[in-house]
């Protein structure tokens, strides 16, 4: 778990520090190291890999008691680009040994960057870390900040850095975009750091960096600059209610989650999609393309096992690819027969999950291809695949997942356009999702702005015990991943089916007391589906319909919930709020823990 802590102030630093290192063993980390700095320029660096432990032995043993260090920069990193060695853990310098730098998150660009920084620099790490150092070098105007300005622009993806400049020992710069960054407000002394949690119960008072937002810190003061104008910045008490107050106006922080949906969306495309050209922009996807693959098998869990389900009709449909989903847990005891030319596809929302993790070292044995969707940008999943994309859906704390999901959707759908568009298949039906893509997150504040019509069918059917999904088609994953969600809540009884599947053996549970809710959009099974709950209708079965806003046949329904129209390939993502909200308020109805469900983890650290 990769975490930034910077630290300005008039008294020495070093004590402090050694205390605070040791309270970060609960936290994930393969390596640790603090950079001080004092006002006559001289610098005093310590690393260590492993336990943070290691590094403050370090640091007690060798420290100067002599000198005074008034500013510093402490990291732990969990590593993602580069093995867990010295050379790659932070911080990391320019190649005239002036600037040094610490940064959490991913520079998805650092590639490009570092083939044409080559030309004139040194690299001694592996990391995307010490490109942005070398940046800050070919690009030093003589002022630190404007710098800075120069460099963000030039870095795609998130990032939350910190800087130190040697020949200005008493600044620290902080820039952040989509990665967290708070400024800490202690008596004398400012905090930086990229945890929300790190100081809540010493610092009186903290501030939230937005994204594109500067922190300049001197002198135990700080100013705050936006796209290098300065603002004002308002600044919060830190009280005992702070936690509560982070779940916004929200009674549950899934709530919450789900209300970044749209915000997710955006995120998961963002400098991935160029909506002007309706063209995908991505060196990892283009990276892909490059290869030789023939067969796709795609390996998950839980929630990522049915965005993979919903991933295995559009690629097949859209790239013509032959792909298999396989449960994780499954795959490391069936038959692996190993092939170079087949893509293995791994994904996961949570921190680490281990069957998954061990899948990828059973085929990385045998030399396949592996490729990682993940949204922790530190997880163990992350670092041992070949390749990767993240789905950048911020951290996702509480354990149901929800926006991740539509996170990995919206991944999983820009790999199927992308090798759509490499084999010149239907550009012009391409480049329309595209354009229908752009509008998709208006469609989903549209759906969250229905809840409380969500909350009255919640009401009406909160006495029941036992639920079917049902639907066709191409919202077989969304189906399924509702049904998981209303168990993970409100630990009610539910199961998912094909309509077409009622009459092989799930029709005999036909009960007055077992609703269905039928997720029946326009397509091209809106028909036999509508023919199929007509045999549950007249065995007198409640029904909720999830259908496209508009639909005239509602005649046969007993309780609606209208989805937007959209193009047919983008159906999955729109019942998914819907269903989450009225899960989320069945499990209200019923008293459950609804961001700690029973006997759940967010991370499956076993198999």
């Amino acid at each position: 778990m990769c975490w930034i802590f910077a630290y300005n102030w008039k008294e020495d630093s070093i004590p402090f520090l050694v205390d605070w290192l040791k309270k970060l063993e609960y936290r994930w980390y393969d390596s640790a190291w603090v950079f001080w700095v004092n006002k006559n320029g001289e610098i005093y660096l310590e690393k260590a890999i492993w336990k943070v432990s290691n590094l403050a032995s370090k640091v007690e043993h060798n420290k100067d008691k002599k000198k005074v260090f008034t500013c510093w920069i402490a990291h732990t990193r969990w590593a993602t680009h580069g093995k867990v060695t010295l050379e790659n853990t932070h911080p990391h310098h320019s190649q005239n040994d002036r600037f040094f730098v610490v940064h959490n998150w991913i520079i998805e660009n650092y590639m490009t960057l570092k083939e044409d920084l080559e030309k004139k620099y040194n690299f001694y790490s592996q990391t995307d870390t010490e490109v942005i150092a070398k940046l800050i070098e070919k690009l030093f105007d003589g002022d630190i900040i404007s710098t800075i300005s120069k460099v963000t622009k030039k870095l795609v993806w998130a990032y939350s850095i910190a800087v130190i400049d040697k020949e200005n020992p008493d600044v620290l710069i902080g820039a952040k975009l989509w990665s967290p960054m708070v400024i800490w407000v202690w008596e004398d002394a400012i905090f930086l750091s990229s945890d929300i949690n790190a100081l809540w119960k010493v610092a009186s008072e903290f501030t939230t960096l937005d994204d594109n937002e500067t922190v300049v810190i001197k002198n135990w003061k700080y100013n705050v600059y936006s796209l290098w104008e300065k603002i004002n910045k308002e600044t919060e008490e830190i009280t005992p209610d702070l936690w509560l107050a982070d779940k916004w106006k929200f009674e549950t922080f899934t709530e919450k989650e789900i209300n970044e949906v749209p915000q997710v969306l955006k995120n998961a495309l963002k400098w991935r999609i160029n909506f002007e050209t309706r063209t995908i922009t991505n060196e990892t996807l283009e990276e892909l393309n490059s290869l030789d693959i023939k067969h796709i098998e795609i390996i998950a869990s839980g929630s990522s096992y049915y965005a993979w389900v919903v991933w295995k009709n559009w690629f097949e449909e859209l790239s013509w690819l032959k792909t298999e989903v396989r449960v994780s847990s499954e795959f490391l005891y069936e038959k692996f027969i190993p092939n170079k030319k087949t893509l293995y596809i791994f994904m996961s929302q949570s921190w680490e999950t281990a069957d998954v993790r061990e899948s990828i070292r059973m085929v990385k044995e045998k030399w396949c291809l592996t490729f990682g969707i993940v949204n922790v940008v530190w997880s163990t999943i992350a670092r041992m695949c070949d390749m990767w994309l993240y789905t950048h859906s911020w951290i996702e704390i509480w354990v149901a997942s929800t926006k991740n999901v539509v996170a990995q959707l919206a991944v999983l759908l820009l790999m199927s356009l992308s090798m759509w568009l490499k084999r010149d298949l239907q550009v012009s039906e391409a480049k329309n999702i595209i354009e229908k893509l752009w509008e998709l997150d208006s469609k989903l504040e549209w759906l969250i702005e229905k809840h409380n019509h969500y909350k009255n069918l919640a009401d009406k059917y909160s006495k029941y015990n036992n639920f079917f999904y049902l639907w066709r088609n191409l919202v077989y994953g969304t189906a399924c991943e509702c049904s998981l969600k209303i168990k993970e809540l409100s630990y009610v009884h539910a199961e998912s089916y094909s309509t077409w599947e009622l009459k092989h053996g799930p029709l005999a549970l036909v009960w007055p007391n077992f609703p269905c809710i039928v997720i029946n959009p326009k397509s091209i099974m809106r028909e036999k589906t509508i023919s199929n709950i007509k045999e549950i209708k007249a065995r007198d079965w409640l029904v909720l319909w999830v259908i496209t806003s508009g639909d005239t046949v509602k005649d046969i329904y007993d309780d609606i919930i209208e989805i937007p129209k959209s193009h047919p390939i983008l159906t999955p993502f729109l019942p998914l709020i819907p269903l989450w909200l009225f899960a989320v308020e069945v499990a209200k109805n019923l008293n459950r823990d609804i961001d700690k469900p029973q006997n759940l983890a967010k991370s499956v650290t076993v198999e």
